[in-house]
């Protein structure tokens, strides 16, 4: 036996070793790297799972209803006194026409019903899915037309087209499953809001308010 080739195949050896144990380290890095990918993109997908929780965080704001009565189109019929006052508090003219700039702004003329010598106005604004109309009278501004289905529309409350049912559900405390279409009413029914769902998602609030 050549006694030199010993040392030689002892380093063989141990470079071997070496390099089972660097593979062995890589796979279990790759194995770590996989599993932190997995883990961050479930993360990822529960949180998008409701999205709808997320008004109900940045606006925990709740309304009192009371159910009134279905009609004839079975439409369910509640009375919130607290949120049709105040719903539409946030639009004004100026507003209007510096956050929504992608509306259509027109202004027309009419006489005063009250008096034929003032002139009072209306402003329009509005797109192909989207309407609001504003009466400007002397003292006052009011909003009569409201139509809108762009979630950048949003009602007292952070309630607004693409929210779910359930969170609709929980805005207004109703505890009865509720059909596509919901209408919300003040006392003398003078403001009412009219809200469309479908699969399950506010796609359209109307309202055309009481204007004397």
């Amino acid at each position: 036996m050549n006694m030199n080739t010993i040392p030689v195949r002892t380093k063989l050896n141990h470079t071997s070793m070496a390099i089972n144990t660097l593979k062995q380290k890589t796979r279990n890095i790759k194995n770590l790297f996989f599993l932190s990918m997995i883990m961050v993109l479930a993360s990822c997908n529960h949180l998008k799972l409701d999205k709808s929780t997320a008004p109900l965080d940045e606006n925990p704001t709740v309304y009192h209803s009371k159910f009134s009565s279905i009609d004839s189109n079975q439409v369910a019929n509640y009375e919130s006194e607290d949120f049709a006052s105040t719903a539409l508090n946030n639009y004004t003219i100026a507003k209007i026409s510096k956050e929504f700039s992608f509306l259509k702004c027109t202004k027309e003329s009419v006489v005063n019903s009250y008096d034929s010598s003032v002139i009072d106005t209306i402003y329009t604004f509005s797109n192909r899915n989207n309407k609001i109309q504003i009466y400007r009278a002397k003292h006052n501004d009011f909003i009569f037309t409201f139509n809108v289905t762009d979630s950048k529309f949003k009602l007292n409350g952070n309630i607004k087209p693409g929210i779910t049912k359930e969170l609709f559900s929980r805005k207004f405390s109703i505890t009865e499953a509720i059909n596509n279409k919901v209408q919300i009413v003040n006392s003398n029914r003078t403001i009412m809001f009219m809200f469309y769902f479908e699969s399950n998602r506010l796609i359209r609030i109307s309202s055309d308010l009481y204007l004397d």
